[in-house]
């Protein structure tokens, strides 16, 4: 597996984003469909329980995407309700269940329009281009 994953990098710019959310203090979590955690783990190294206020990895709750209980589970984990959260997700078949629960759903096809939608629905600038911000 590690082979197989061994050219794919984390999108810097959506990371940053989801940094500036927890900043402004937005919670934010990591629901993910995982291809496994052993005998090699491919969130090894990202530091995300410390980095995200959730993360809820489908090889650990024994249910994946589009299964309601997934989405579910990260809402408890970030003891939040549907209406009050915005879904981020680059497979779109996993965005209609989402929405069917009251989350906001964000289609993930270009990092710039993600964090674009972002900032509109969570109303708080994310991309590092806060006009409110002065550099000395």
């Amino acid at each position: 597996m590690g082979r197989v994953f061994a050219d794919l990098r984390p999108e810097t710019s959506v990371i940053a984003a989801a940094a500036a959310a927890r900043r402004a203090g937005v919670k934010v979590g990591i629901l993910s469909n995982s291809v496994g955690l052993a005998p090699w783990n491919l969130y090894d190294g990202y530091e995300l329980e410390k980095l995200y206020d959730a993360v809820v990895l489908s090889e650990v709750h024994g249910t994946r995407k589009p299964e309601p209980e997934m989405y579910r589970l990260v809402l408890d984990a970030l003891d939040l309700k549907a209406e009050d959260c915005v879904f981020v997700e680059d497979t779109e078949q996993y965005l209609p269940p989402a929405a069917e629960l009251g989350f906001a759903t964000v289609h993930a096809v270009d990092p710039a329009r993600t964090v674009t939608a972002l900032e509109s629905l969570l109303g708080v600038p994310l991309s590092g281009k806060d006009p409110d911000r002065v550099i000395a």
